[in-house]
């Protein structure tokens, strides 16, 4: 689809911010059309294990890219980023990529030497080497760009990674952390991603942020669907409404699609605590955070099961026609 899509609509969010963000309420209702979705509410065991034999199946065929993004609000992308990577762990092999070169908290969060985080703020040079977490996550520096990118992203469908002591190994899913503003390299990504994930802040700002990082990655892509996370919600039904907000401006402004993949409740001194103890999900795994960001990996998992050879700019087939 051509950017310039719907090109008789206003073209800024300002302009008709009033139609999509009359106040959304603490206790806003859930929209109607949003019950039937698919991947909302917690699974049982056996679509849990649906799911897992699923997703065995898919894993033979090519590696996935999902990429977590967001605005310059400080939307919590590096927690989502991380626990997505840390969540998948039981269905492969993992990789996260840190592209932040300002602030690259996913090394942060996972408890790594101080010279896997501090180099792009200090001008250190060389990025740091690969190293893999205890939890199994192989952590890549892709904070200051260069060859590190170029040797992954030519290599085709699978990509390989250097493990420590395994050697070049093929990855079944691969995490990007990296702030909207990175648009060459969400472009370059384009040929790979499955998913670009944004997250989101609630409030009117975080509305405002969040529909600048759609419009960056419509600009950068090309792709006309995206997924959405509402982090730091005060519970389900706002973040819903939220998102039936954000849908209706991007349908409109953008010709996007997008997606719910879920919630996380505000979780104080989450950021302290991760750089101690690592990704949420595995260091507190009953947390009502924790539980939330599996439900968005096996969300997002769900929501690109069907996509193609490598994620393509296709709509998912689950797609609700309006």
């Amino acid at each position: 689809m051509d950017e310039d899509a719907g090109s008789s609509s206003p073209k800024t969010l300002a302009g008709v911010s009033h139609l999509f963000f009359s106040k959304v309420g603490e206790s806003a209702e859930k929209p109607p059309e949003a019950a039937a979705r698919p991947g909302d509410g917690p699974p049982d065991d056996a679509d849990v294990e649906r799911r897992s034999v699923m997703m065995e199946s898919a894993l033979q065929r090519r590696t996935r890219f999902f990429v977590v993004t967001g605005g310059d609000d400080s939307p919590g992308k590096s927690t989502i980023a991380v626990n997505l990577a840390q969540a998948l762990v039981p269905f492969g092999r993992v990789a996260i990529f840190d592209a932040d070169p300002r602030i690259p908290n996913a090394r942060y969060f996972l408890g790594l030497p101080s010279w896997h985080y501090l180099s792009p703020l200090t001008g250190g040079g060389a990025p740091a080497p690969n190293i893999v977490t205890d939890a199994g996550v192989v952590v890549t520096d892709w904070s200051s760009g260069g060859n590190g990118e170029n040797d992954a992203l030519g290599a085709g469908g699978v990509i390989y990674m250097d493990v420590p002591e395994s050697g070049r190994t093929p990855m079944d899913f691969v995490v990007v952390d990296v702030p909207v503003s990175r648009t060459e390299l969400l472009s370059r990504l384009a040929a790979h991603a499955s998913a670009y994930i944004v997250t989101a802040r609630p409030g009117r700002r975080g509305f405002e942020h969040a529909f600048v990082a759609l419009k960056g990655v419509r600009r950068a892509s090309g792709r006309d669907w995206a997924a959405l996370v509402v982090n730091g919600a005060s519970n389900e039904n706002y973040a819903r409404a939220f998102h039936a907000k954000i849908e209706a401006a991007a349908k409109r402004l953008l010709s996007v699609d997008v997606r719910f993949l879920g919630a996380v409740l505000p979780e104080p001194g989450l950021g302290a605590e991760q750089r101690e103890r690592g990704a949420i999900v595995s260091s507190r795994p009953d947390a009502a955070s924790a539980l939330s960001l599996r439900q968005i990996a096996s969300n997002v998992l769900e929501l690109t099961k069907s996509d193609g050879p490598r994620g393509g700019g296709t709509r998912p087939q689950n797609r609700r026609e309006d």
